[in-house]
């Protein structure tokens, strides 16, 4: 292989073809011309077309050539101009074709058909020069030698075209790759373009029934508000209606609270009555149960009357602070008087009457608390009505104790009284 493309491949051979017929070819190239020819059948062809116009054309054209040259007079300086301006105007064709190449691949073909053309014409020309020159006179050896020099010329012109002719193959295969690449590109890009019309038309057929299903909802909408709105409205009238129920029964319920206060003013001044008379009947009550006991006291046979004495440190009698009425195994009526003032006595303080069985009794009979009988007389009192712990006292005492709930005594022991007496009444 010669490293061009298939097309130039066969111009190339084409060319070499041409040029083996006028025997200016190196022994390599006619090997490489004679190997392809027995291989491919169109340039076998036109090796042969070729070879007959050298065999055929060469020898009809020298006779033309020098029977008029015969008749008119053969000028070797107007000849050789000829030639050389010929010579001279194939050497400056090459460019524009080089040029014309590289925008379009049929170009190639008829450059090189043209070089072929122009080689047999000048080998037509040069062998009806040499025809004429074998009757001239010795100056066509001159001649013929600057021919020459033109022929290697153009076979110098001809390989530099050739360069040319790979370069521009060069080109126009890099151009092919780079359409080739653009063509890619462009259908990518156009099956990109595609697949996006796609989508978009996707997308608008979502947003249309996206926006036909939002314009649904909204009339939905629009139908629940003016719902809502009648509702509303129907709200606000039964809201009115029942405010103003509810300021009527505002307004009779303040008349109703002024005539309940009203009657509670008189309920308060009955009730006061009432508690003033139910006083009254405690009081009777309480006369005559005390004129019960006074009676009772003053008619019993073995009553006894103690005035009771408080005892200091050294056990000596102080001035009477209460009296004792003890009737044996009946009743204990216990008065005492100024207990509040006693040292020690607080706010919560209670006064504890105590009963003991014998001088050594060390658990007291917790007999019970003195209770305010007459806050003017500032008089306390006890009464005692149990006979089985009647029965056993021997003595009675006071403490002065923090809480009502106690089993021993804890204060001093004042107000002793003794019990283990004789009555003394009547």
């Amino acid at each position: 292989m010669m490293g061009f493309g298939p097309e130039l491949e066969h111009e190339r051979y084409e060319e070499l073809c041409a040029l083996a017929t006028a025997g200016v070819l190196t022994p390599a190239e006619l090997e490489l011309v004679t190997a392809h020819v027995e291989n491919c059948a169109a340039c076998r062809g036109a090796f042969a077309q070729y070879r007959n116009i050298a065999i055929e054309g060469m020898p009809f054209l020298a006779g033309e050539f020098s029977a008029r040259a015969k008749a008119d007079g053969f000028d070797e300086s107007s000849a050789l101009k000829r030639l050389m301006r010929a010579t001279e105007m194939e050497r400056m064709q090459p460019a524009p074709l080089v040029a014309a190449a590289s925008k379009r691949r049929l170009s190639a073909r008829e450059l090189v058909r043209g070089l072929v053309a122009a080689s047999l014409v000048l080998g037509v020309g040069m062998g009806a020069y040499w025809t004429g020159a074998r009757s001239a006179n010795a100056r066509l050896s001159a001649i013929g030698a600057q021919s020459r020099s033109a022929v290697d010329r153009a076979k110098s012109e001809t390989h530099s075209l050739e360069k040319a002719l790979q370069a521009g193959s060069r080109q126009i295969a890099a151009l092919e790759q780079q359409t080739i690449a653009d063509r890619n590109e462009a259908e990518r890009l156009r099956t990109q373009t595609e697949a996006d019309a796609r989508r978009m038309a996707a997308m608008t057929d979502a947003m249309d029934a996206v926006k036909n299903e939002s314009d649904a909802q909204l009339t939905a909408l629009r139908q629940e508000r003016d719902a809502d709105a009648g509702k509303l409205r129907d709200a606000e009238k039964m809201y009115q209606d029942v405010q103003y129920e509810l300021n009527k029964l505002r307004t009779q319920h303040r008349q109703h609270l002024l005539h309940l206060a009203s009657l509670e003013s008189s309920v308060d001044g009955l009730t006061a009555e009432l508690d003033d008379q139910n006083r009254l009947v405690k009081t009777d009550e309480r006369y005559l149960a005390a004129d019960k006991d006074i009676r009772d006291l003053i008619a019993a046979r073995n009553l006894y009357i103690a005035d009771i004495m408080d005892v200091n440190d050294k056990g000596q009698s102080q001035k009477a602070f209460g009296r004792v009425f003890y009737t044996k195994t009946k009743s204990l009526i216990f008065y005492a008087y100024d207990l509040d003032r006693q040292p020690g006595v607080k706010r919560t303080s209670t006064f504890q009457v105590w009963g003991r069985t014998g001088p050594d009794d060390r658990k007291p009979i917790n007999l019970g608390i003195l209770y305010m009988d007459s806050a003017t007389n500032r008089r306390w009192t006890l009464r005692v009505d149990n006979p089985e712990q009647l029965a056993r006292l021997d003595s009675i005492f006071v403490t002065i104790e923090p809480h009502e709930q106690t089993d021993r005594p804890t204060g001093r022991p004042f107000l002793y009284a003794s019990l283990q007496r004789l009555p003394n009444h009547p």
